[in-house]
């Protein structure tokens, strides 16, 4: 009794609100990876498209998180962001110059580890990346059969010329409509399967095949990280994988997905940690190659001495990205390093390993992304900070904290209302 009303059972009511949630999230994730097929769709058929237009729709897919975000604000996320901010104004003022994608860098990572946190329930991330990969498998596929009509409807070079990133590196003149590095160039070929597939590497809603591959490579590590009871989940997830690196012939995959299948045998416990010292070896090795090599080809050698001869540039400036830096195209450290600088990228840094990874699962995860960010920010500019594969990666490092924010639900007597967990076995409470 409360006020002399009956109170209705709240455990239908929390359900409710889990159903609500897993639609929410699933929409949020889903238009993240899908959004640029989404415009590019518009952009084929009229409806140009430009920066302000991607711009605008990262945007907006961010402001969808508002109502999960505000369930629970994160101090230290917020205090992250705070300094970092203040950081990048600072070198705005010693450099001159005010450089808006850094922010839009960090708000990334900082949204959807901030939904994460909040969400709470890997089982809800689960039920989305089986949406997501169905979606992605199934749109490949049509790539792959179809191109032709594919291409009539994603015209995906027009959409990379409309939005400005390939308009000062090539003519608007093309016979194929993929991105330039949608086919292998004669001389080089496919890695996998090339009598069967061809040059064509696929890129379904990601109009490009890195970051299909870099989405296969996030996907496979989803699956390594499960629990051995769990393994047809696992299976399923790191099979999935498998058939996306194939279709877009990722080499970087083809590295890293084997390197974390051996992290997953031998490295258990309290040695998952040794994982954070992943971008230092990187680092020491890009500079090492950079060192001893003197002439750059298109392979993954070539990139990375590509890196270490930026680095090997560096001055104290750069390093605290107090002056204007140059265009780091494939050069991961480089860019990342003159536009945060090296004190707010060691913060960063650290900031994910003081997180308390509540399980083994958490731990793999965390170590498997760790070896993620070392290897892709030696060979690629900014492909880490890309929105179709950063989103997901940030929401799934942070709902394995398995830490959910109450949700206040209203019941059905008016002028009451309670906070009620999410029916989920995980739930442990606010901290």
């Amino acid at each position: 009794m409360n006020n002399g009303h009956h109170l209705t059972n709240p455990l239908p009511l929390a359900t409710t609100a889990a159903n609500q949630d897993q639609w929410w999230v699933t929409g949020i994730l889903l238009a993240a990876v899908a959004y640029q097929a989404v415009l590019c769709l518009l952009n084929t058929f009229g409806l140009r498209t430009s920066v302000a237009v991607v711009g605008m729709t990262e945007a907006l897919i961010m402001l969808a998180c508002l109502p999960m975000l505000v369930r629970r604000l994160r101090p230290g996320l917020i205090i992250i962001g705070l300094v970092a901010v203040s950081y990048f104004c600072i070198g705005a003022i010693a450099s001159g110059q005010l450089n808006p994608k850094t922010f839009r860098d960090l708000a990334i990572p900082l949204c959807f580890f901030w939904l994460g946190c909040n969400l709470g329930r890997p089982e809800v991330v689960d039920r989305a990346l089986v949406s997501i990969v169905t979606v992605v498998l199934g749109l490949g596929l049509f790539e792959l059969l179809m191109l032709d009509t594919y291409t009539r409807f994603f015209d995906i070079f027009s959409y990379y010329v409309s939005t400005g990133n390939l308009a000062p590196i090539t003519d608007y003149v093309r016979e194929s409509k993929l991105q330039l590095n949608g086919t292998r160039p004669e001389g080089i070929g496919r890695t996998l399967l090339p009598g069967l597939l061809g040059s064509h590497r696929v890129s379904s809603v990601f109009l490009e095949p890195v970051s299909l591959g870099n989405f296969a490579t996030i996907t496979a590590a989803w699956g390594l990280s499960r629990d051995l009871r769990d393994w047809r989940k696992g299976v399923f997830f790191v099979s999935s994988a498998v058939v996306m690196i194939i279709l877009c012939d990722s080499r970087f995959a083809l590295i890293l997905v084997p390197l974390m299948l051996l992290t997953r045998v031998f490295l258990h416990g309290a040695a998952l940690n040794l994982a954070l010292l992943a971008p230092f070896i990187a680092i020491g090795l890009v500079l090492l190659v950079g060192v001893t090599t003197s002439e750059y080809g298109d392979n993954f050698m070539g990139r990375i001495a590509l890196s270490g001869w930026a680095l090997l540039e560096f001055d104290v400036e750069l390093l605290l990205a107090i002056t204007t830096p140059r265009f780091y195209g494939d050069m991961g450290y480089a860019y990342l390093i003159a536009g945060f600088g090296l004190p707010l990228c060691l913060l960063l840094w650290f900031s994910i390993w003081l997180q308390p990874m509540p399980d083994e699962r958490g731990r793999r995860f965390r170590a498997f992304i760790a070896l993620y960010i070392s290897l892709i920010l030696a060979i690629s500019g900014s492909s880490l900070f890309a929105f179709k594969t950063s989103a997901l990666l940030w929401c799934m490092l942070g709902c394995l904290l398995q830490n959910p924010a109450r949700l206040a639900t209203r019941t059905s007597v008016p002028g009451y209302a309670t906070s009620l967990p999410l029916p989920t076995p995980n739930y442990r409470g606010n901290p």
